[in-house]
């Protein structure tokens, strides 16, 4: 009897410290995933997007509107998202699987002339973040009793386009 209560409760204690090391490990995993889903979505709109006119004079103007439009779509189809509202510089998006919470990307561009070489070269902040929805039970019991255990998924990215000769 003795030795059952001990391999209970061992189980017990071990199950509440493998628990947040899971939830750790798919926490790191998330972000490698939205990490990965900003660089590819910012690569397609970046080619898709420089104004073929400037490039003559190699001159890196973007189309803000065309870069947000397509940041987008590379953004929903990596993530599995649907946008909700494009406001300005802000997106909005929501998981069509209910993987995710809600997403918010906000997009800064700001145009810089490179004096060495006289080129106009733009510069993309983009930072993404959502709350983390949690995977384990004992975290979506702690949520839900309302406990201060938000953690938030956040990735921030500057994109420096230049054109070269």
């Amino acid at each position: 009897m003795k030795n059952i209560a001990i391999g209970i409760m061992l189980v017990f204690f071990l199950s509440v410290i493998i628990e947040p090391l899971v939830e750790m490990a798919l926490v790191f995993k998330e972000n490698v995933v939205l990490s990965t889903a900003i660089n590819n979505a910012c690569r397609v709109a970046k080619d898709r997007s420089l104004e073929y006119e400037s490039l003559r004079g190699l001159d890196a103007e973007i189309d803000e509107e065309k870069f947000k439009e397509y940041f987008s779509d590379a953004f929903e189809s990596a993530m599995d998202l649907t946008l909700l509202t494009s406001d300005g510089d802000t997106l909005e998006f929501k998981s069509n699987d209910s993987k995710y919470n809600d997403f918010q990307v906000t997009l800064n561009f700001s145009s810089v002339t490179n004096y060495e070489t006289e080129q106009l070269v733009t510069k993309v902040e983009i930072k993404a973040e959502s709350t983390y929805k949690f995977k384990t039970q004992y975290l979506k019991l702690a949520e839900a009793a309302g406990e201060d255990v938000d953690y938030k998924l956040i990735s921030e990215r500057t994109y420096l386009l230049s054109v070269k000769n």
